[in-house]
């Protein structure tokens, strides 16, 4: 489906969303059925005219896949794929999946996000998470760093970025002795306005590392910057 059909979609669903969860339901499925192409790719001019924000999603070795932005929900933004898969994010992390093979079900602490801050960037973060095939109330703590500046190149454009590394360390969740329970996640996030813009995160020992890119936001950086009209 092209990107101006689903435009005129979103537009008109957007007119009566309500809120409600059959509406937001129905908003899902229309979505859904605009991103049958996991490989499909994307013009800057197409994401400029889209009315729903697009992401690029990479999931592991999979392809690289689309995500529109379904529903706001106060500070918790919901993205849906075309292959029935729904992430819930907070400030730009992860914090509850539908659709997967091991789901995140639910991320505790969310008001101690270190990204959620506009002062100084928290130091740690500890939370608990219900997560498909491992348990629930599974402590988490992790602890965060800037790295620094750097400028990277997103749809052929040179952003300044701020890059967060967090590192996590999960709670072992077997009898048996657990590997693979410390990784890191990074975030990148405009050296200006601090809106997140890419990041490459995992949330369970044995899910998928997933790196996304948010390319409307790119996109209207590009317009302020006057690369584009």
């Amino acid at each position: 489906m092209k990107l101006h059909i689903l435009s005129a979609i979103i537009g008109v669903l957007c007119l009566s969303l309500s809120g409600c969860s059959t509406t937001t339901l129905a908003y899902y499925n229309t979505l859904k059925l605009a991103f049958k192409d996991r490989t499909v790719t994307y013009t800057v001019e197409e994401i400029a005219a889209s009315k729903a924000d697009l992401m690029r999603i990479k999931a592991g070795e999979r392809d690289a896949a689309s995500l529109a932005l379904a529903y706001i929900d106060g500070d918790k933004y919901k993205w849906v794929s075309g292959d029935k898969v729904i992430f819930t994010m907070h400030h730009g992390i992860i914090v509850k999946t539908e659709g997967l093979d091991n789901d995140l079900f639910y991320t505790g602490n969310l008001q101690h996000n270190p990204l959620a801050t506009n002062d100084v960037l928290p130091f740690s973060w500890k939370r608990k998470v219900d997560v498909a095939s491992i348990g629930y109330g599974v402590p988490v703590e992790s602890s965060w760093r800037i790295v620094g500046e750097e400028t990277r190149e997103y749809l052929g454009f040179s952003v300044p970025l701020i890059k967060v590394v967090e590192t996590v360390d999960f709670s072992e969740y077997t009898p048996f002795i657990d590997v693979g329970l410390s990784w890191e996640n990074t975030y990148f996030l405009h050296k200006h306005t601090k809106e997140m813009l890419a990041s490459k995160q995992q949330f369970s020992p044995e899910g998928d590392v997933y790196d996304m890119v948010y390319l409307s936001r790119i996109v209207r950086q590009m317009k302020k910057q006057g690369v584009m009209q």
